[in-house]
């Protein structure tokens, strides 16, 4: 549902993102990616620690041995 161009309110309406920088994030800092692993194993949450883990390893291991028929997996 949008806007009607004709309901005042709507006129003076300013988009959310409207001055912010739009695109790709940053990449995180080593510093940065072992506070949030300290911090998730000092509160004991393993899940996320695991799924934080698992989405760094991603990121890290090169796309050309994912294919390879000598059974390394990426995990």
């Amino acid at each position: 549902m949008g806007h009607s161009e004709f309901e005042p309110a709507s006129r003076d309406r300013r988009p959310s993102n409207d001055g912010k920088i739009i695109g790709a994030k940053r990449a995180l800092k080593p510093q940065q990616v072992w506070a949030i692993r300290f911090w998730l194993d000092r509160e004991r949450r393993l899940r996320d620690r695991a799924l934080s883990d698992l989405a760094i390893e991603i990121r890290i291991v090169p796309r050309s041995r994912i294919g390879r028929d000598d059974g390394f997996l990426p995990l």
